[in-house]
C-alpha cells in the first residue's frame, strides 16, 4: 500500500532518518508527543508530529535527507525510484482512460443501434 507515493517502509525510513537528525532535546520533545515509528497510522501520525518540530530548511523527503548527508548514490536511487513510480502511475492512468474510452464508445455504438436516428 502506498501513500503519498511512499511505502510504509519509506516513510518510517523518511521519519527515521528525520528523526535522527533533530537534537536529543527535539528528540525528547516529538517522543513525549507520541512519536512512535511503527504501524501505519503511528508512523503517519509521527510524520505529522515532526513536521511541527522540524525546521523549514531541514529536508522533508527521503532524497533531501540522503542528499543531506552526502548520500548521493541513495539520493539518485530515491530519483529513480520516485521517476519509475511515476512513470508506472502514469501508464495505469493511460489504460484506465483507454478503458473507460472503449466503454464510452461500446455504448454509444449500442445506443444507436438501439434508438434509430428520425
Amino acid at each position: 500500500m502506498n501513500i503519498d507515493g511512499l511505502s510504509y517502509r519509506q516513510w518510517q525510513k523518511r521519519n527515521t532518518d528525520t528523526f535522527k537528525n533533530l537534537s536529543k532535546q527535539n528528540q525528547k520533545a516529538i517522543r513525549d508527543k507520541g512519536y512512535y515509528n511503527v504501524g501505519w497510522e503511528r508512523v503517519q501520525k509521527s510524520w505529522e508530529i515532526l513536521q511541527v518540530i522540524i525546521l523549514p530548511s531541514q529536508p522533508t523527503t527521503i532524497f533531501e535527507v540522503k542528499l543531506k548527508r552526502g548520500d548521493l548514490v541513495g539520493a539518485i536511487d530515491q530519483s529513480l525510484l520516485s521517476a519509475k513510480q511515476a512513470t508506472q502511475a502514469a501508464q495505469e492512468g493511460r489504460t484506465r482512460l483507454r478503458r473507460k474510452s472503449q466503454k464510452i464508445k461500446d455504448l454509444a455504438e449500442t445506443t444507436l443501434n438501439k434508438y434509430q436516428l428520425l
